[in-house]
């Protein structure tokens, strides 16, 4: 008899609530998704227009990791955006610069294309667990951003064999922006190619990215990688990257860097992934590179910052950024999101200043700290760069970790008038 009375009770009270059911979630739904949306808007933070102090003469910006594939790429489709999106907050320190560069950690595939899409698996290096693409066009975002030169000797930019090499230098041989690191041979001289209708520069992997910072100062950019696998490394008659295989070659190439400009900046795929510092590895290869002539070295590889260390040689002494950490990047630890934009400036006074801009990567997107939690999130960028720095080698100011460089002993720069 109970029984009966409480199902007669229970379908009673369904019939009675069946008809706001709708309503009753629809509500749900719009106070559950409250959160979300209050969330992304006090999360945002407004793009930057004034980033460069009037004294400064010359502009060098620097980053870490970027890859532009994977979920960057999904991220971007699921926004309706295209993949520019991902230097939305940080394409005005780029433009406001007079030389960027960073290092671009992975092959530029057109999987859209029928006839490249069914070779990939083919292609595909079975002594990797990890393969990375970037579609078709993200040299155009890298470009838009305002990249003058990208790093592609790292330990994803061969990841598709051949195939990798072609579809990258098909893509971005002829793009506004220079390809370090990458090439169809290494040490090519004056080679050429014959393409069947015409003959064409061969791409030296070893190649040397100059620039003018003034009319009596100039500086030069190369790169290469200590992090590779069989069927990366680029030879006499092979294309690929500058690999330590052809460690020889780099040291011929800051050689004669150091010859033809007066800063020498080597981009140094390195160490181990994931460890907050330096291993025996690097630190025997910052102090070759620098004892030959590099001033400043631009490590990446373990996606997160590592700290900052001045090398000093009996020929030389340099700054090394043992690892700016990641750039654009879609993994999800925190310390993979904590990130900087660095930034060498040759001031008006004949002084030079090497600054770190705390940034965080939220959704894909590199940009820099605010909120209530920048305090905080400044503090432990800060303190793992300069955790190797005498303290009167560094200061803070303005949101920024500076580095005097003439206290460190890097570089020799006059200004103009030297």
């Amino acid at each position: 008899m109970k029984e009966t009375k409480l199902k007669s009770f229970m379908q009673v009270w369904v019939k009675k609530h069946r008809e706001k059911a709708v309503s009753h979630s629809i509500i749900l739904a719009l106070l559950l998704s409250i959160p979300f949306f209050a969330h992304k808007k006090i999360d945002e933070v407004p793009i930057p227009e004034n980033t460069r102090p009037d004294d400064v003469e010359y502009r060098v910006s620097m980053v870490g990791d970027m890859m532009l594939g994977r979920h960057v790429q999904e991220a971007a489709q699921r926004e309706g955006e295209p993949i520019d999106r991902v230097f939305s907050y940080v394409t005005p320190y780029f433009e406001q610069s007079d030389y960027s560069t960073g290092n671009f950690e992975n092959p530029v595939i057109d999987s859209n294309n029928p006839e490249v899409e069914s070779q990939m698996e083919d292609y595909e290096l079975h002594n990797k667990d990890i393969h990375l693409y970037a579609e078709a066009g993200a040299e155009d975002a890298l470009i838009n951003a305002g990249f003058d030169s990208v790093n592609l000797a790292n330990n994803h930019t061969m990841d598709y064999g051949d195939l990798s090499l072609t579809e990258t230098l098909n893509h971005m041989r002829d793009a506004d922006i220079d390809l370090i690191g990458i090439g169809d041979v290494l040490d090519s001289g004056e080679a050429q190619i014959d393409t069947g209708d015409e003959e064409e520069e061969v791409m030296d992997a070893g190649s040397i990215s100059y620039f003018d910072i003034n009319e009596n100062y100039s500086a030069a950019v190369l790169g290469f990688t200590d992090v590779f696998v069989q069927g990366y490394s680029a030879g006499d008659y092979v294309g690929g990257v500058l690999t330590n295989d052809g460690l020889d070659v780099l040291q011929r190439r800051i050689k004669e860097a150091k010859e033809q400009a007066d800063v020498v900046i080597v981009h140094a795929h390195w160490g181990d992934e994931y460890q907050v510092g330096s291993n025996q590895e690097q630190e025997n290869l910052a102090w070759l590179l620098t004892d030959i002539g590099a001033d400043i070295i631009i490590g990446h590889h373990s996606h997160v910052l590592e700290p900052v260390t001045v090398v000093e040689t009996n020929n030389n002494t340099s700054l090394v950024m043992n690892s700016l950490g990641n750039f654009v990047f879609d993994q999800g630890w925190s310390r993979t999101k904590e990130s900087t934009l660095a930034q060498l400036d040759f001031l008006e006074d004949g002084s030079a200043d090497l600054s770190f801009i705390p940034m965080q990567i939220t959704d894909t997107k590199p940009r820099e700290t605010k909120g209530i939690l920048k305090p905080y999130r400044d503090y432990r960028i800060f303190r793992t760069l300069r955790k190797e720095l005498d303290k009167d080698l560094w200061r803070v100011e303005d949101s920024r970790l500076i580095i005097d460089m003439e206290k460190a002993g890097v570089l020799d720069y006059g200004g103009s008038e030297s």
